[in-house]
Protein backbone atom coordinates (compact mmCIF):
# COMPACT_ATOMS: atom_id res chain seq x y z
CA UNK A 1 0.00 0.00 0.00
CA UNK A 2 0.53 3.56 -0.94
CA UNK A 3 1.40 4.08 3.43
CA UNK A 4 4.59 2.26 3.02
CA UNK A 5 6.64 4.80 1.60
CA UNK A 6 8.81 6.72 3.58
CA UNK A 7 9.19 9.24 0.89
CA UNK A 8 5.70 10.63 1.03
CA UNK A 9 5.32 13.59 3.19
CA UNK A 10 5.09 13.22 6.76
CA UNK A 11 2.17 15.77 6.79
CA UNK A 12 -0.25 13.80 4.15
CA UNK A 13 -2.62 12.11 5.88
CA UNK A 14 -4.69 8.65 5.53
CA UNK A 15 -6.92 9.58 3.33
CA UNK A 16 -4.46 11.79 1.09
CA UNK A 17 -1.81 8.42 0.81
CA UNK A 18 -5.26 6.71 -0.46
CA UNK A 19 -6.40 9.80 -3.18
CA UNK A 20 -2.88 9.51 -4.60
CA UNK A 21 -3.54 5.45 -5.08
CA UNK A 22 -6.99 6.71 -6.90
CA UNK A 23 -5.16 8.63 -8.83
CA UNK A 24 -2.86 6.40 -10.17
CA UNK A 25 -5.71 3.87 -10.67
CA UNK A 26 -7.75 6.68 -12.96
CA UNK A 27 -4.31 7.04 -14.86
CA UNK A 28 -4.04 3.96 -15.78
CA UNK A 29 -7.91 3.73 -17.19
CA UNK A 30 -7.18 7.30 -18.88
CA UNK A 31 -4.42 5.10 -20.44
CA UNK A 32 -6.28 2.09 -21.16
CA UNK A 33 -8.82 4.71 -23.68
CA UNK A 34 -5.82 5.61 -25.47
CA UNK A 35 -4.85 2.10 -26.31
CA UNK A 36 -8.41 1.80 -27.95
CA UNK A 37 -8.26 5.26 -29.21
CA UNK A 38 -4.71 3.46 -31.05
CA UNK A 39 -6.39 0.14 -31.69
CA UNK A 40 -9.14 2.18 -33.57
CA UNK A 41 -6.23 4.30 -35.76
CA UNK A 42 -4.67 0.73 -36.12
CA UNK A 43 -7.49 -1.14 -37.79
CA UNK A 44 -8.03 2.06 -40.10
CA UNK A 45 -5.16 1.87 -41.65
CA UNK A 46 -5.19 -1.69 -41.84
CA UNK A 47 -7.94 -1.29 -43.74
CA UNK A 48 -6.24 1.07 -46.26
CA UNK A 49 -3.09 -1.27 -46.48
CA UNK A 50 -4.94 -3.86 -47.46
CA UNK A 51 -6.84 -1.46 -49.76
CA UNK A 52 -3.83 -0.38 -51.22
CA UNK A 53 -1.62 -4.35 -51.27
CA UNK A 54 -4.36 -5.24 -53.35
CA UNK A 55 -3.69 -2.00 -55.85
CA UNK A 56 -0.02 -3.48 -55.99
CA UNK A 57 -1.12 -6.69 -56.61
CA UNK A 58 -3.72 -5.65 -60.03
CA UNK A 59 -0.77 -3.18 -61.15
CA UNK A 60 1.96 -5.92 -61.29
CA UNK A 61 -0.46 -8.15 -62.85
CA UNK A 62 -1.44 -5.78 -65.14
CA UNK A 63 2.72 -4.57 -66.05
CA UNK A 64 1.86 -1.35 -64.80
CA UNK A 65 4.92 -0.91 -62.38
CA UNK A 66 5.05 3.09 -62.34
CA UNK A 67 1.49 2.83 -60.71
CA UNK A 68 2.66 -0.08 -58.46
CA UNK A 69 5.57 2.20 -57.39
CA UNK A 70 3.37 5.06 -56.35
CA UNK A 71 0.77 2.38 -54.37
CA UNK A 72 3.79 0.86 -52.94
CA UNK A 73 5.18 3.93 -51.60
CA UNK A 74 2.16 5.04 -50.09
CA UNK A 75 1.98 1.19 -48.22
CA UNK A 76 4.97 2.27 -46.96
CA UNK A 77 4.21 5.54 -45.35
CA UNK A 78 0.90 3.77 -43.84
CA UNK A 79 3.48 0.83 -42.38
CA UNK A 80 5.51 3.77 -40.70
CA UNK A 81 2.67 4.85 -39.39
CA UNK A 82 1.54 1.80 -38.12
CA UNK A 83 4.88 1.13 -36.42
CA UNK A 84 4.56 4.19 -34.26
CA UNK A 85 1.59 3.34 -33.28
CA UNK A 86 2.29 0.35 -32.04
CA UNK A 87 5.16 1.11 -30.22
CA UNK A 88 2.79 3.70 -28.37
CA UNK A 89 0.44 1.21 -27.45
CA UNK A 90 3.23 -1.05 -26.00
CA UNK A 91 5.35 1.33 -24.39
CA UNK A 92 1.47 2.36 -22.66
CA UNK A 93 1.42 -0.92 -21.65
CA UNK A 94 4.64 -1.18 -19.80
CA UNK A 95 3.87 1.68 -18.19
CA UNK A 96 0.13 1.09 -17.01
CA UNK A 97 2.31 -2.61 -15.87
CA UNK A 98 5.22 -0.01 -13.84
CA UNK A 99 1.83 2.10 -12.27
CA UNK A 100 0.62 -1.09 -10.79
CA UNK A 101 3.50 -1.98 -8.91
CA UNK A 102 3.69 1.28 -7.40
CA UNK A 103 1.62 -0.73 -3.77
CA UNK A 104 3.91 -3.66 -4.24
CA UNK A 105 7.44 -1.63 -4.71
CA UNK A 106 9.42 0.59 -2.60
CA UNK A 107 11.06 3.42 -4.65
CA UNK A 108 8.20 5.40 -6.20
CA UNK A 109 10.46 7.99 -7.82
CA UNK A 110 11.68 4.75 -9.96
CA UNK A 111 8.28 4.54 -10.99
CA UNK A 112 6.88 8.01 -11.95
CA UNK A 113 9.93 9.62 -13.64
CA UNK A 114 10.57 7.13 -16.22
CA UNK A 115 6.69 7.13 -16.25
CA UNK A 116 7.12 11.06 -17.24
CA UNK A 117 10.05 10.41 -19.51
CA UNK A 118 7.92 7.43 -21.65
CA UNK A 119 4.47 9.98 -22.03
CA UNK A 120 6.16 12.87 -23.10
CA UNK A 121 8.10 11.35 -26.00
CA UNK A 122 5.60 9.54 -27.00
CA UNK A 123 3.26 12.83 -27.18
CA UNK A 124 5.48 13.72 -29.50
CA UNK A 125 5.89 10.74 -31.55
CA UNK A 126 2.13 10.46 -31.88
CA UNK A 127 1.40 13.94 -32.53
CA UNK A 128 1.13 14.05 -36.25
CA UNK A 129 -0.82 10.50 -36.42
CA UNK A 130 -3.14 10.35 -33.49
CA UNK A 131 -3.68 14.55 -32.31
CA UNK A 132 -6.41 13.12 -29.59
CA UNK A 133 -4.06 10.89 -28.39
CA UNK A 134 -1.32 13.06 -28.17
CA UNK A 135 -3.46 15.69 -26.01
CA UNK A 136 -4.67 12.96 -23.63
CA UNK A 137 -1.35 12.20 -23.14
CA UNK A 138 -0.11 15.98 -22.09
CA UNK A 139 -2.88 15.61 -19.82
CA UNK A 140 -2.18 12.52 -17.94
CA UNK A 141 2.01 13.53 -18.18
CA UNK A 142 0.28 16.54 -16.01
CA UNK A 143 -1.48 14.30 -13.62
CA UNK A 144 1.77 11.80 -13.27
CA UNK A 145 3.68 15.10 -12.58
CA UNK A 146 1.62 16.39 -9.89
CA UNK A 147 1.51 12.97 -8.23
CA UNK A 148 5.53 13.24 -8.27
CA UNK A 149 5.21 16.70 -7.02
CA UNK A 150 2.95 15.52 -4.19
CA UNK A 151 4.71 13.25 -2.84
CA UNK A 152 8.13 14.41 -2.75
CA UNK A 153 9.77 12.80 -6.15
CA UNK A 154 9.83 16.25 -7.53
CA UNK A 155 11.17 19.24 -5.86
CA UNK A 156 13.27 22.11 -6.95
CA UNK A 157 16.69 20.47 -5.91
CA UNK A 158 15.46 16.80 -6.74
CA UNK A 159 18.52 15.14 -8.71
CA UNK A 160 16.97 12.87 -11.71
CA UNK A 161 18.80 9.89 -11.37
CA UNK A 162 20.31 8.30 -14.75
CA UNK A 163 19.06 4.74 -14.33
CA UNK A 164 15.59 6.96 -14.97
CA UNK A 165 16.63 7.80 -18.48
CA UNK A 166 17.77 4.49 -18.43
CA UNK A 167 14.82 2.71 -17.60
CA UNK A 168 12.51 4.61 -20.20
CA UNK A 169 15.22 4.18 -22.76
CA UNK A 170 14.95 0.84 -22.78
CA UNK A 171 11.17 0.59 -21.79
CA UNK A 172 11.16 2.33 -25.21
CA UNK A 173 13.97 -0.07 -27.32
CA UNK A 174 11.86 -2.95 -26.06
CA UNK A 175 8.18 -1.54 -27.31
CA UNK A 176 9.98 -0.87 -30.99
CA UNK A 177 11.47 -4.12 -31.46
CA UNK A 178 7.69 -5.71 -30.47
CA UNK A 179 6.61 -3.30 -32.89
CA UNK A 180 8.56 -4.06 -35.65
CA UNK A 181 7.82 -8.14 -35.14
CA UNK A 182 4.27 -7.44 -34.96
CA UNK A 183 4.55 -5.26 -38.34
CA UNK A 184 5.58 -8.40 -39.91
CA UNK A 185 3.57 -10.99 -38.24
CA UNK A 186 0.28 -8.51 -39.20
CA UNK A 187 1.01 -7.46 -42.72
CA UNK A 188 2.01 -9.33 -45.85
CA UNK A 189 5.19 -8.30 -47.54
CA UNK A 190 4.93 -5.81 -50.94
CA UNK A 191 5.52 -8.14 -53.93
CA UNK A 192 8.62 -7.24 -56.09
CA UNK A 193 8.46 -6.72 -59.77
CA UNK A 194 10.36 -9.36 -61.39
CA UNK A 195 12.90 -8.16 -64.50
CA UNK A 196 11.00 -9.63 -67.52
CA UNK A 197 11.33 -9.73 -71.46
CA UNK A 198 7.91 -8.31 -73.18
CA UNK A 199 7.51 -12.08 -74.35
CA UNK A 200 6.93 -13.09 -70.63
CA UNK A 201 4.55 -10.45 -69.97
CA UNK A 202 2.75 -11.37 -72.67
CA UNK A 203 2.65 -14.96 -71.10
CA UNK A 204 1.85 -13.94 -67.72
CA UNK A 205 -1.13 -11.88 -68.87
CA UNK A 206 -2.49 -15.09 -71.01
CA UNK A 207 -1.28 -16.88 -67.59
CA UNK A 208 -4.61 -16.01 -65.33
CA UNK A 209 -6.17 -17.05 -61.85
CA UNK A 210 -8.77 -19.57 -63.50
CA UNK A 211 -5.56 -21.27 -65.40
CA UNK A 212 -4.21 -21.57 -61.90
CA UNK A 213 -7.29 -22.86 -60.63
CA UNK A 214 -7.74 -25.33 -63.50
CA UNK A 215 -4.36 -26.30 -62.86
CA UNK A 216 -4.84 -27.09 -58.63
CA UNK A 217 -8.19 -29.37 -59.40
CA UNK A 218 -5.59 -31.69 -61.35
CA UNK A 219 -3.18 -32.00 -58.38
CA UNK A 220 -5.33 -31.85 -55.47
CA UNK A 221 -4.00 -28.41 -54.00
CA UNK A 222 -0.63 -28.81 -54.08
CA UNK A 223 1.29 -26.42 -56.41
CA UNK A 224 4.75 -26.33 -58.01
CA UNK A 225 5.73 -22.84 -58.65
CA UNK A 226 9.16 -24.61 -60.52
CA UNK A 227 6.93 -26.35 -62.81
CA UNK A 228 3.94 -23.94 -63.72
CA UNK A 229 6.75 -21.27 -64.75
CA UNK A 230 8.31 -23.54 -66.98
CA UNK A 231 5.16 -25.38 -68.30
CA UNK A 232 3.23 -22.24 -68.78
CA UNK A 233 6.09 -19.80 -69.68
CA UNK A 234 5.72 -17.39 -66.44
CA UNK A 235 8.14 -15.77 -64.12
CA UNK A 236 7.63 -17.59 -60.29
CA UNK A 237 7.11 -14.71 -58.94
CA UNK A 238 4.09 -14.08 -60.61
CA UNK A 239 2.63 -17.48 -60.03
CA UNK A 240 3.15 -16.58 -55.97
CA UNK A 241 1.18 -13.27 -56.95
CA UNK A 242 -1.36 -15.12 -58.37
CA UNK A 243 -1.56 -17.27 -55.55
CA UNK A 244 -1.55 -14.47 -52.79
CA UNK A 245 -4.64 -12.96 -54.79
CA UNK A 246 -6.57 -16.28 -55.07
CA UNK A 247 -6.17 -16.34 -51.39
CA UNK A 248 -6.58 -12.85 -50.33
CA UNK A 249 -10.05 -13.59 -52.05
CA UNK A 250 -10.84 -16.53 -50.11
CA UNK A 251 -10.68 -19.15 -52.96
CA UNK A 252 -7.43 -20.68 -51.74
CA UNK A 253 -6.06 -20.99 -48.40
CA UNK A 254 -2.15 -21.09 -47.92
CA UNK A 255 0.18 -23.06 -46.10
CA UNK A 256 3.54 -21.85 -44.83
Amino acid sequence: MLNKFPFIKRGNSTKDKAQIGTMLVEISAKLRDQQTRLEEATRRLKDRDKELFDKVVRSHMESDLAKAAIYAEEISDIRKMLKIIYTASLAIEKVILKLETVQELQGLSLVLLPVIRILGGLKEQIRGIAPEVAVALDSITSSVNSIAVETGVLNERAVVPAVVDEQAKKIMEEAQRAAENKLKEALPALPHPPVESPRAKVAQRRFSEEDLLNYLSTTNGFVDVDYVSKTYGVEKEYVVTLLRVLAQKGVIALEE
